[in-house]
């Protein structure tokens, strides 16, 4: 009986290893298995990336009026269903000097899913954004920042870096603008990575104008502090791998 017993023990604490490791793996805070994901840039310059997933929305404008009036650079990461959805404030983004990055045609999580699904979501948002005219490097960002096996391995034979993020306020939760402002603040340090939302990956309707008001509070207290905004591609230049 106690072979049995120990047997049995050894069984559910590999069931249970497995499942952290499953979390782990799936999580935005991990690394891949194959190729690189960058959850910030490893440097002492005080140069950040502010970056918006799930639009463009009928609040892009919003964010892209505040970004002209205070001169900072972004990065968009779109979603396909939503680029088609409004061309121009895609066209708009790319012409007032931002990065536009790729953010799935539909938002699914790419956990289970086969590699010809989750080729398709890529590509097909690439043609989108590249039929706006955009001329840049496409980067790339997962769903909720998700990825198991499948998502690493297209992306490393691609050679494509899979863009995350290192400060998480939560902004798609409209927790407050006070409270938004406040973990972006606490969370940033040189190289970091910024995630905002400009729109809502299941829901287009949900109201992202405490995102919009959080921002220049954002902007100035972060250039007060010393901080230069960049674009991806711009935060890129000053990694070291």
């Amino acid at each position: 009986m106690k072979g049995k017993a120990t047997w049995i023990c050894l069984i559910l604490i590999l069931i249970g290893a497995s499942y952290c490791l499953f979390l782990w793996l799936k999580s935005h805070r991990s690394p891949q298995l194959f190729g690189r994901c960058i959850h910030r840039v490893d440097t002492s310059e005080k140069v950040i990336a502010l970056t918006f997933d799930d639009g463009p929305s009928s609040h892009t404008k919003e964010i892209l009026d505040v970004l002209r009036l205070y001169e900072v650079p972004a990065t968009f990461f779109v979603m396909g269903k939503n680029a088609e959805q409004f061309p121009d404030l895609v066209r708009q983004i790319h012409e007032e000097g931002h990065d536009i990055g790729n953010h799935s045609y539909s938002h699914q999580p790419f956990i289970f899913k086969s590699l010809a699904f989750i080729r398709d979501e890529i590509q097909k948002t690439d043609q989108i954004i590249k039929q706006s005219g955009y001329q840049g490097t496409i980067h790339f960002r997962a769903p909720y920042g998700r990825k198991l096996i499948g998502l690493p391995w297209v992306l490393y034979n691609s050679n494509r870096l899979h863009i995350l993020f290192d400060v998480i306020p939560d902004d798609w939760a409209a927790p407050g603008i006070d409270t938004i402002v406040k973990r972006v603040l606490a969370q940033t340090k040189p190289g970091s990575i910024i995630l905002c939302h400009d729109g809502n990956g299941d829901n287009m309707g949900q109201d992202r104008s405490q995102t919009v008001e959080a921002i220049p509070i954002i902007i100035r207290e972060l250039r007060a502090a010393g901080y230069q905004f960049v674009t991806i591609s711009e935060l890129l230049k000053f990694d070291s791998p």
